[in-house]
């Protein structure tokens, strides 16, 4: 029988603890469930609470380790998990019920590396109204390293991964913070993505805590980040590099004229046009992209620099 291993990297999540493990307790479907919890140094509360109300759970796996970022501890939960395939799950995330069964037909239909889903913000989970189970606009991206690059394919709770794939490639980036667009990177050179429309999982809105909230900058610095490490380590079409390229200099250059809040001409608007040109030297850029927020940014604001 197909087996799941759902992977929850933990910090500091204890008030919306409950939440999470009853959605992962309650998923349906006819699959094997392991179920692995990396507290990556908690300080709330969370290991406590994790290790109560997962007693007695079956093929459980409770991790430690001293708080190194959720690339870190997703991976520590990967190399852990003997599932077929991989269901990360945010530890303040709540997946629908049927979340892990419908991502598993959507995967399994045309043998995909990976299944992406939708996602939604709340403000509370007392109550939350479910789709149905029925599959919606499935459809299938054959060849997805190009639209990776270009679209930022990313994500945790709505997704479902293969873990085979995953260990061919390595998984998450343990250079940078951020774990999720990392590990797609890869898998988006292995096989094809699948994708629905199904809202599966639900996230905490306006929560300061949460890194695409209050860490934006480390978010945006990530994405250019993995994209750099990924072409100096693979053997990629000009073409799809140029694209990362022109990509993470735009990225840099609206991130500084958010946080600067100045539409003046700058270093990125002059490699941009640079690029336009015919510059080539693109890795070189790519890391001048993550550079120059380092110079305007507080220097607490990026963990884990090139």
């Amino acid at each position: 029988m197909t087996k799941i291993s759902f992977i929850c990297p933990v910090f500091n999540k204890k008030k919306y603890l409950k939440d999470v493990l009853n959605s992962i307790k309650n998923q349906t479907g006819e699959f094997e469930k392991e179920y692995i919890f990396v507290n990556d140094g908690s300080t709330d509360g969370s290991l406590e609470l994790i290790k109560k109300k997962t007693a007695g759970w079956k093929n459980t796996i409770i991790l430690n380790q001293s708080n190194s970022g959720p690339a870190s501890a997703t991976q520590f939960g990967i190399s852990r998990a003997k599932g077929d395939y991989i269901k990360l799950v945010g530890g303040d995330d709540v997946m629908a019920p049927f979340c892990s069964e419908i991502l598993l037909k959507t995967i399994t239909k045309k043998k995909s590396v990976a299944a992406f889903s939708s996602y939604k913000l709340l403000r509370s989970y007392k109550k939350i109204n479910y789709e149905n189970a029925y599959i919606k606009n499935f459809r299938i991206l054959k060849n997805p390293l190009l639209e990776t690059v270009r679209s930022s394919f990313s994500g945790t709770t709505p997704n479902l991964y293969c873990n085979k794939s995953i260990k061919k490639t390595g998984g998450c980036n343990k250079k940078i913070f951020v774990e999720d667009f990392s590990l797609v990177l890869g898998l988006s050179k292995l096989g094809d993505f699948s994708f629905i429309d199904n809202v599966t999982s639900y996230g905490p809105k306006d929560d300061k805590n949460r890194i695409m909230v209050s860490q934006k900058t480390q978010l945006i610095h990530d994405y250019n980040a993995a994209l750099y490490y990924f072409i100096k380590e693979n053997k990629m079409a000009e073409s799809i590099i140029k694209v990362a390229c022109k990509k993470s200099l735009g990225r840099t250059e609206k991130w500084f004229r958010r946080e600067m809040k100045k539409t003046k001409f700058n270093k990125m608007s002059f490699y941009k046009i640079c690029l336009f040109l015919g510059r080539k030297d693109y890795l070189n850029l790519i890391k001048e992209s993550c550079l120059f927020i380092y110079n305007y940014s507080d220097k607490n604001s990026v963990r884990y620099k090139l």
